[in-house]
Formats: C-alpha cells, structure tokens, sequence
C-alpha cells in the first residue's frame, strides 16, 4: 500500500503542466510580485510564487523586461475592453456613468493588477515607453468614446468636438486614475459611494459642454 502511494504520490509529481497553465501560472504571479515589489523583484521569486523553476520562467519569457511588458499590454488592453464599450442607444450620460463604474469595479477585483499598472514605471527607458504608450492609448479610447456620445454637438467659442473629447479624455484619465490611487488606500470607502462622486465630478463638465455644443 505505501509502495503504491509513493508511486501515486512520484507519479503526480512528473505529471507535465501544459505550456500554456504554466504561462497562465507566470503571468498570474509576476503581477503579485510586481505590485508588492515594483519592477526590482527578482525572476525567482516570481518563479517561486508560480510554482516553477526559474528555467521554466525564461522557456516562455526571455527577460523581465520582456515579462512586464507583457504583462503591461495584456492588462491594458483588458482594462479599456472592459471599461470603455459603445453601447448604441444609450446617453451620453449612460455612458460616461458604465464606463466609470467599470473601471472601479476593475480596480476592486483585482487590486493586484491595478498596482502593478499604476506603480511608478521603472527607469528602464523601452518600459517608460511602452507605459507612456499605453496611456496614449486609453487618452485616445475615451476621447473616441466621447465623440460617440456626443455626436451631433456642434463647437463651443472656437472648440471643436474632436478638441472637447480630446481635453475631456485626460481630465477624465486624470479623475479617475487619481481617485483610484487614493481609494487603493482608502478602500473602507464603498465602490459605490466613489463611483457617484467621480460621476458628478466628470459629468458636470461633459454635460456643460454638450448643452453649449447643442445651442451653438
């Protein structure tokens, strides 16, 4: 019987995780660690933490500027998916008040990821780069959201739409990124109770401009 046991026990023990759990495994950890320990973590201790051998760790990412990328990429692009979706019918208020709440409701369940996205980026420049990119990226993913919530409005004293939803985009960016560093900090504050508060904060200024635009 023990004999059997320890060839179960041996047996489970050579058993090969698939390629692609073990790449799910990596990138899953390295977020812990990168959140808790910022860009100076060590290679062995995301390995360890995802239950790998450094060896494995390098057969699916060749550096760890590589493997923050990564991960970089993938969760931004998660992160507009989630919070910025046309929905055809609805308000421009509709909209802004989905996007904001997703975006907190994204923050709340998995504040491991929404560390390590807003930690201050690393001094390797091509990671600067990557981040500064990124945030171009979401800038312009609002401001197009925007225009389609606007759309109809005319200028205001010289400001054109495309303008508006440009300057709206990086205040609402702004609002939300810096009420997000607080709340992490702060998070007794109900998720509810702070997506009302940016809400009334961004749609002052979205629902002044459209009523302007829609007079001009």
């Amino acid at each position: 019987m023990c004999q059997q046991l320890t060839e179960l026990v041996f047996g489970m023990a050579r058993r090969r995780i698939p390629a692609e759990e073990r790449r799910i495994r990596i990138l899953d950890a390295a977020v812990e660690v990168f959140a808790e320990h910022g860009y100076e973590a060590k290679m062995q201790d995301i390995a360890a933490r995802a239950g790998v051998v450094p060896s494995v760790l390098y057969d699916h990412f060749g550096s760890k500027r590589e493997l923050h990328i990564t991960l970089l990429e993938l969760h931004a692009e998660q992160m507009r998916e989630r919070s910025l979706r046309r929905v055809e019918g609805a308000s421009a208020e509709e909209l802004l008040r989905a996007s904001i709440a997703s975006y907190f409701e994204f923050v709340e369940e998995d504040p491991f990821i929404w560390r390590f996205m807003h930690r201050d980026p690393p001094t390797d420049p091509e990671i600067a780069a990557v981040c500064n990119e990124i945030a171009d990226r979401g800038i312009a993913a609002i401001a197009d959201l925007i225009r389609f919530g606007a759309a109809g409005a005319k200028s205001v004293k010289g400001i054109t739409v495309d303008e508006a939803a440009w300057i709206l985009a990086r205040a609402t960016q702004s609002a939300n990124h810096g009420v997000a560093t607080w709340w992490y900090e702060n998070r007794d504050v109900p998720r509810e109770r702070v997506v009302e508060l940016v809400f009334m904060l961004l749609w002052q200024g979205f629902d002044g401009r459209l009523k302007q635009a829609s007079s001009g």
